[in-house]
């Protein structure tokens, strides 16, 4: 009997169907997930004979896969520019969240920010340099005048000095730099807004048309894999060191392994973890340096199981509603001069809310420039063998730094909120590893303060609820931040309890508490409770109108209770059904 491709194996006899995974370059931890799959059989468990291919140097891995070398591949966030060339890409998991890709510049005089390589040679991969010509772009920086030669792959162009910068991973390159002892500058493109996905599992249309059950299982034994590599990464160094060719030591794969992690957020965000909103935004970003069209249409570009779909219904009530607006064609007549008038209204007020976010934006990249800056020289300055004194001093304005930072992602999500930019996606996030996940980020800044942060999750509450996970993370990481920062001794408890289709997230501390006074201004947009507050703790006032906001656009609120010296305590109510029926465990 035939096995179809991807089946499970029910006999061992059976022939396995061999898959070709191409990778983006050559082996390292970078792909750990798909070793850690190979190596546990779960290709196999799947029916699936999994050949790992390495890149070729000058070869694009990406369009190896195009040319039906293989199967299945891993590429950056540039799969979308292909895709908007007409290319089949599908994208089936996002690995890493947050992309790897970095640019490494020489740390010599001239050089602080990005602009300062204007007309200087660097190397870039050619596969990967869109979103780079992006930061630049948003930096301010003429992309006609940048030197751009092809990647040769070696260090010691960039060590020698016949480059001044070069594409690189935060996951690699910095390890042999610092090795070598070679001071340098790395500019993220996160910092400037640009935050794409990185190592995208990815796949072709017709794949996913001609072999549906294929695709589906591998991407579940895929996902497997990373999961297992995650949580046990010295097990998979030793595997790559014992079965695959490997230019890193040991040393290095753990570097690159810990690395990998800080891109991915195992345990707080879900492996493979694809936002059609966050892909959407990639498009715009884009689409605004001239990179791709605008509003480029992404039906079919991510996977969903399960895509081809009984549409006969809504042909049918498409036809029906045609019906009914012709025949209510001079009913509505009338109205029409009625909502031209309100469109020119409508029109004018969002003029102004535009007008306001550019400035904002135009404010938050003047002000990134010479913060990219501040953060390369706070850098070099760790690596010179500082006095405990300097070292403090150094320490003190990297704190500074990252509260500018703060206070612009702030100003940046208050402009998102009040412009209705700000998208929310509705999925299944499993309630108590949410709580204990979120609630383990703090505990060390609690531990340091001598507080005890302890939750409970109320027995009838469901194990899934239907909410915006990130939307929800940001509120309770605010409230809970805020807990730790105003509470000298005592502690911190979360209670999460639910009624009907309302769950309540009761955030308690036994800090300095708030006024009747005070917490009527709470909630209001750079508001502090007094003062003396604001000089001690510092803040921008921002977290909570924010947090408030959020919480309205999940279907509740928040509230605060005025216990003036004896602690405070805020309460979010968000919508949040079950994800299924029997939800509770």
């Amino acid at each position: 009997m035939a096995v179809s491709p991807g089946a499970a194996v029910a006999q061992t006899d059976e022939p396995l169907d061999v898959v070709r995974l191409q990778l983006k370059w050559r082996h390292q931890f970078q792909f750990a997930g798909y070793y850690a799959a190979v190596a546990k059989g779960y290709y196999r468990d799947a029916g699936m004979d999994v050949q790992l291919l390495e890149a070729v140097p000058g070869k694009n891995p990406v369009e190896a896969v195009f040319a039906g070398e293989a199967e299945f591949g891993v590429g950056n966030s540039d799969l979308l520019l292909s895709r908007a060339e007409g290319k089949p890409a599908v994208v089936l998991a996002a690995i890493f969240q947050h992309s790897p890709l970095a640019l490494v510049a020489r740390a010599v005089p001239g050089i602080t920010a990005m602009p300062d390589l204007h007309n200087r040679p660097m190397m870039m991969v050619e596969s990967e340099k869109a979103e780079l010509l992006a930061y630049f772009k948003h930096e301010g920086v003429n992309l006609a005048g940048l030197r751009i030669q092809p990647h040769t792959q070696r260090i010691e162009d960039f060590i020698d000095g016949k480059v001044d910068a070069m594409s690189a991973y935060v996951t690699d390159q910095p390890f042999m730099l610092k090795q070598a002892g070679v001071s340098y500058l790395t500019f993220v493109a996160r910092t400037g807004g640009i935050d794409f996905y990185g190592d995208n599992l990815f796949t072709t249309e017709s794949q996913v048309r001609e072999y549906p059950e294929r695709v589906r299982a591998f991407r579940a034994a895929s996902l497997r894999g990373w999961d297992y590599a995650l949580a046990h990464p010295e097990e998979i160094v030793d595997l790559i060191l014992s079965k695959y060719t490997t230019r890193h030591s040991r040393e290095h794969l753990l570097f690159e392994a810990a690395k990998t992690a800080e891109l991915m957020h195992p345990g707080i965000i879900e492996v493979g973890h694809n936002n059609p909103g966050r892909w959407r935004h990639i498009a715009q970003t884009y689409a605004e340096f001239g990179l791709m069209p605008a509003d480029f249409d992404l039906t079919g570009f991510l996977y969903h199981e399960n895509q081809q779909r009984d549409l006969t219904w809504v042909y049918w009530s498409l036809g029906a509603l045609g019906l009914i607006a012709v025949g209510s064609i001079g009913w509505l007549l009338p109205l029409i001069g009625l909502n031209r008038r309100l469109k020119t209204a409508r029109n004018t007020a969002e003029s102004a809310n535009t007008a306001k976010s550019r400035y904002l934006a135009f404010i938050s990249h003047e002000i990134r420039t010479p913060l990219n800056g501040i953060m390369g020289v706070v850098q070099l300055l760790r690596d010179e063998g500082l006095t405990k004194t300097q070292l403090e001093l150094v320490s003190l304005i990297e704190q500074c730094a990252e509260s500018l930072l703060k206070l612009i992602n702030g100003l940046l999500d208050q402009a998102q909120i009040e412009s209705g930019r700000l998208k929310i996606e509705i999925l299944p996030l499993p309630t108590r590893v949410f709580v204990a996940e979120i609630c383990e980020l703090f505990s060390a800044p609690a531990r340091v303060k001598g507080l005890k942060l302890e939750y409970a999750v109320d027995a009838d509450v469901p194990a899934e609820i239907l909410t915006d996970g990130l939307r929800l993370r940001q509120i309770l990481s605010n409230l809970l931040s805020n807990a730790v920062k105003f509470t000298e001794a005592g502690g911190v408890t979360v209670q999460v309890s639910v009624q009907g289709d309302c769950v309540r997230l009761r955030v308690s501390d036994t800090g300095i508490g708030v006024s009747e006074e005070q917490r009527r201004h709470l909630f209001t947009p750079y508001a502090q409770a007094d003062e003396s507050i604001s000089r001690r703790f510092g803040g921008t006032g921002l977290g909570l109108a924010i947090s408030r906001d959020l919480a309205r656009l999940l279907g509740g609120d928040i509230t605060a209770e005025a216990r003036e010296g004896g602690g405070a305590v805020f309460v979010v109510e968000i919508h949040a059904p079950a994800a299924s029926a029997g939800g509770v465990v």
